[in-house]
């Protein structure tokens, strides 16, 4: 029998790693605005072209409504202003990336992110990942940063996002 893949995204600095019968995970290096965030590849249903939301009044801004996408209304989110980076500003080109969500909760298995070019497929061994030492309390939903072959990227906390967005009550 295989051994299964574990995902592990700590605070402590050790945000992404795990175990297969290859000692690698298959992941997805997605660009955004301004960083780019690394997921496992199983964390990402698809990725499609950019769909237009249905907006939600008052919502905070980087709640930008909801999407239709393969018969589920789905939340979608500009992770960097969510984290607290900066506003992508124009959407023109954009795509969205559909993620399951981790809680189980039937009313809302995916949550969408904007990102800003096409995600790339790493193999990451853990000799690979080097913990990145920028302070994630500065930050909402954010699990961690790191490197990888040399190249920061973001571990967004899939948990704590979800949590918001069920807090705006539009689940």
């Amino acid at each position: 029998m295989a051994e299964t893949t574990q995902i592990d995204t700590r605070r402590d600095g050790m945000a992404v790693t795990g175990k297969q019968a290859s000692d690698a995970i298959h992941c997805l290096q997605i660009p955004m605005y301004e960083e780019s965030i690394l997921l496992p590849n199983a964390a990402v249903a698809e990725v499609a072209g950019y769909i237009e939301p249905e907006p939600l009044p008052d919502a905070p801004d980087w709640y930008l409504g909801k999407i239709s996408w393969r018969e589920h209304k789905v939340p979608l989110v500009s992770f960097e202003i969510a984290s607290g980076g900066q506003n992508p500003g124009n959407l023109g080109g954009s795509r969205i990336a559909v993620l399951n969500t981790l809680q189980g909760n039937p009313d809302m298995p995916y949550i969408a992110f904007i990102t800003q070019g096409i995600p790339s497929l790493k193999l990451v061994r853990e000799q690979q990942i080097v913990p990145d030492q920028r302070n994630t309390d500065e930050r909402q939903s954010i699990a961690g940063f790191v490197q990888l072959d040399g190249v920061s990227l973001v571990v967004p906390d899939i948990d704590d996002l979800e949590a918001r967005i069920q807090r705006l009550q539009v689940v």
